[in-house]
């Protein structure tokens, strides 16, 4: 199962989002809901850094991505990275909707 966790502050903006195991629906390398996770994931954290131009804190392994945005945005930066953030977290939400019992998914507040 693919566990995400998305944690927002009290103004409801992602602050924070990790996604670890995996889907197991086909053979390691060949898992099209692994891979779609995972290019949503990364491909925001890419966003962050190379069109935003931001430096949140990331660590990538074997079935476990986390992200962390810096306390220190302006407004704008925050801004920015929350139409990004908010636009994985659109995609996330339509994979899990195709695939209830392999993702789940806790939005909360910090």
């Amino acid at each position: 199962m693919i566990n995400i966790i998305i944690k927002r502050n009290n103004q409801n903006e992602i602050v924070s989002y990790s996604v670890t195991g995996h889907a197991q629906t086909a053979p390691h390398g060949e898992d099209l809901v692994c891979a779609a996770v995972s290019v949503l994931a990364q491909t925001t954290i890419l966003g962050l850094y190379q069109v935003l131009d931001q430096q949140p804190e990331f660590n990538i392994a074997e079935g476990d991505l986390r992200c962390k945005m810096k306390d220190s945005l302006t407004a704008t930066q925050r801004r920015e990275a929350t139409i990004l953030l908010e636009t994985m977290l659109v995609g996330l939400k339509n994979i899990q909707q195709q695939y209830p019992k392999i993702i789940a998914i806790d939005d909360e507040e910090v």
